[in-house]
């Protein structure tokens, strides 16, 4: 089975939130945490026209991720197709790991006393299925997809990819930052 990686067509959300929920029901998160978050974008000007977008985000499950560096327990582990995942066993619940992820995506679970994030619902993966968030998608914002299904998706289109997910549109322009693209 080829590898596949989470698509977020930022032009598709409609900002319903339905994937926040499908998270918090999937791994059975308490009141007031969220490992998948629908971000506000503006209003902002476009071409004379006020526009809004709505972002999900998540953990990125970068290739190098800076949260496992400051993981005191090494509870912070990457499988071998590239999901980073925390070992809530071996979570000593002592949170250096939160600041130390750039992007937000770490939460401290005062009920478990174990830091998490967004798995990409890895049990369902591993029995052939998608994250529930993309079950759950009614825009088609959230795609789960291979590299070649990314690559025709996207044709044409503004992305990113870091990790295991991949951002795109058609109508932010990305510029290149030291090297990479980012929106």
């Amino acid at each position: 089975m080829s590898e596949k990686l989470l698509l977020v067509d930022v032009d598709k959300c409609v900002r319903c939130y339905a994937c926040e929920i499908a998270c918090k029901q999937e791994n059975d998160f308490p009141p007031g945490l969220r490992a998948l978050r629908v971000v506000t974008v503006g209003p902002r000007e476009v071409n004379g026209e006020l526009h809004m977008d709505f972002v999900p985000t998540m953990c990125l499950h970068c290739d190098d991720p800076s949260c496992s560096y400051f993981c005191s327990s090494g509870a912070i582990v990457r499988r071998a197709d590239g999901i980073i995942l925390i070992d809530e066993n071996r979570c000593n619940g002592c949170q250096l790991c939160v600041p130390g992820c750039p992007y937000g995506a770490l939460h401290f679970d005062p009920e478990k006393k174990a830091v998490r994030k967004c798995s990409l619902c890895v049990t369902r993966i591993d029995d052939g299925l998608g994250p529930s968030c993309v079950q759950h998608c009614i825009g088609g914002s959230l795609q789960f997809v291979t590299q070649e299904e990314l690559d025709r998706i996207t044709r044409g289109e503004h992305k990113i990819r870091i990790g295991k997910l991949c951002y795109t549109s058609s109508k932010w322009r990305l510029r290149p930052v030291t090297g990479q693209n980012f929106l």
